[in-house]
């Protein structure tokens, strides 16, 4: 094998190791802007249902009465067990 084709086949496999170093670092970029992406639409979820649940409209007055219902049935759930079980 001359020195031509020995450079030639390093060269080749310089390319090769370029093409999947470029590939490698694309997918952890690709990665990097999936989770970031991820977090913006976490964060537009709970904003879009702190503005809904807060405010005055149909979303708002159905959230409220869920409240009152979870928190009439936290008090009322010992009360309950004490009649099932001790009574």
């Amino acid at each position: 094998m001359t020195h031509k084709e020995n450079w030639q086949s390093g060269q080749s496999e310089q390319d090769r190791q370029d093409a999947r170093f470029n590939a490698a670092m694309a997918s952890i970029n690709r990665t990097k802007m999936d989770r970031e992406r991820q977090g913006y639409v976490v964060m537009a979820a709970a904003m879009t249902y702190g503005e809904g649940a807060f405010g005055n409209g149909r979303f708002a007055k159905i959230h409220h009465a869920a409240k009152l219902f979870m928190i009439a049935f936290t008090c009322a759930l010992p009360v309950i067990f004490v009649w099932a079980y001790l009574l």
